[in-house]
């Protein structure tokens, strides 16, 4: 039960909580009011506090680094899902994929007929010739 504690309230965990509660804190009670006030010289000072609250924001959330990359294990790779028959042995060439397909896959060599389509369309040179026809007109 220590250390579920110890895991959840650790100073990684609490840290950015409490600077993004202060960051709403600030923006809430200093800057908006800050901002609505007729005063113009509260509106430049509350505007100048919200850019440097949100700079400081962004690169403590950037310098935090909250979504560290996962580390792989040493020597699990691709290789271990291959089965041992499709690696060969030491000095023969390695199979390819097209080794693979050839073996594993029916005759496809033979040429398939070319059906005539549904809707034949005209060849290029003749609607070319038209058109030029159309604009010499």
């Amino acid at each position: 039960m220590k250390e579920i504690v110890k895991k959840v309230f650790s100073k990684k965990v609490t840290t950015p909580v409490f600077v993004i509660f202060g960051f709403f804190g600030i923006l809430n009670f200093i800057i908006f009011p800050g901002l609505t006030t007729p005063d113009t010289g509260s509106n430049i000072v509350s505007a100048l506090l919200a850019v440097v609250t949100l700079a400081f924001l962004f690169y403590y959330i950037d310098s935090f680094k909250l979504m560290e990359p996962p580390k792989a294990e040493p020597g699990e790779t691709e290789l271990d899902y291959i089965p041992k028959s499709d690696m060969g042995s030491i000095g023969t060439k390695p199979k390819t994929q097209t080794d693979y397909a050839k073996e594993h896959s029916a005759n496809l060599s033979k040429k398939r007929k070319q059906s005539k389509s549904e809707f034949p369309v005209e060849s290029h040179v003749k609607t070319v010739k038209q058109s030029v026809k159309r604009k010499n007109k």
